[in-house]
């Protein structure tokens, strides 16, 4: 049985940029790419179990290398699953942290989004109650 590189994409991104890691794995490693459709953390710790759960009984062990919110969901979801090594480029770890400080650049506060569950601002994504407060775990 081979082993298995998983790559997981950030936002924006492919499972097609799995391809410029395969120069760094010898002929025991397939890499594959992971092409998830998931936006949001909640929906994200489902799809990527799902993924994980039909990969494990086909290899003897797996690598992750996952990027940006790719690295984040990963991190959630990902925890009680048997990866061998893990490397994330550029990875989002404090995701609240950076909610509340565009929050507090387009003076919004936290009362205000509880209110009106999703305000949008003039730079990136819209800010929402739930993505900031559901908490995520693992099955």
């Amino acid at each position: 049985m081979k082993n298995a590189v998983v790559y997981i994409h950030g936002k924006g991104g492919s499972a097609d940029e799995a391809l410029y890691y395969k120069k760094f794995f010898n002929d025991d490693y397939e890499v594959l790419g992971f092409d998830y459709k998931s936006e949001l953390p909640w929906q994200a710790c489902e799809e990527f179990q799902n993924y994980f759960d039909s990969l494990i009984p086909n290899y003897n062990e797996i690598l992750l290398i996952a990027n940006s919110i790719g690295a984040y969901f990963s991190m959630l979801a990902l925890s009680e699953k048997p990866i061998k090594k893990a490397l994330f480029v550029s990875p989002i770890v404090d995701m609240e942290n950076i909610i509340l400080h565009m929050m507090k650049r387009a003076k919004i506060s936290e009362e205000e989004l509880r209110l009106k569950k999703v305000i949008n601002i003039q730079f990136g994504e819209p800010s929402s109650w739930k993505y900031l407060y559901t908490p995520v775990t693992p099955r």
